[in-house]
């Protein structure tokens, strides 16, 4: 939990709305590779209309990884005009050394990070579109 308090100290995620399957979520923007790291490390689960995007500079593989999560989560990797190219749901927390990461099987410039069941519950698919209005 040190190393938590070291690495997100002064830390602040910017928060924006943003639309996915007509459902508004308050999204928190993690577009620095400090935010990038630490992402939901240690966090409390979200609330149901909470996610995290991830905005990379570039197009490309951006795998995801869930050391130090508390909770699971439905993970959408999404191109560069915002539509799903990939989706895994119910990605588990890492344990003890493992550090295995959750891939795209397409390239993406965007990853939404979202409470487990999110995809199922509101029937996403690949090619739905997000939007932030």
């Amino acid at each position: 939990m040190c190393l938590f308090r070291i690495i997100s100290y002064g830390l602040v995620f910017e928060r924006k709305q943003m639309i996915l399957s007509n459902k508004r979520l308050n999204a928190m923007i993690a577009d620095t590779p400090r935010k990038m790291t630490v992402g939901l490390m240690f966090r409390k689960p979200m609330k149901h209309n909470e996610c995290m995007l991830f905005i990379f500079p570039d197009d490309g593989s951006h795998p995801i990884w869930m050391k130090n999560m508390r909770f699971s989560i439905d993970i959408l990797w999404l191109d560069n005009k915002m539509r799903v190219v990939s989706i895994i749901e119910s990605a588990k927390p890492l344990s003890g050394f493992d550090l295995t990461s959750y891939k795209s099987k397409k390239p993406s410039k965007y990853v939404v990070e979202l409470n487990s069941g999110f995809v199922r519950e509101n029937r996403i698919r690949i090619g739905d579109k997000a939007r932030m209005p």
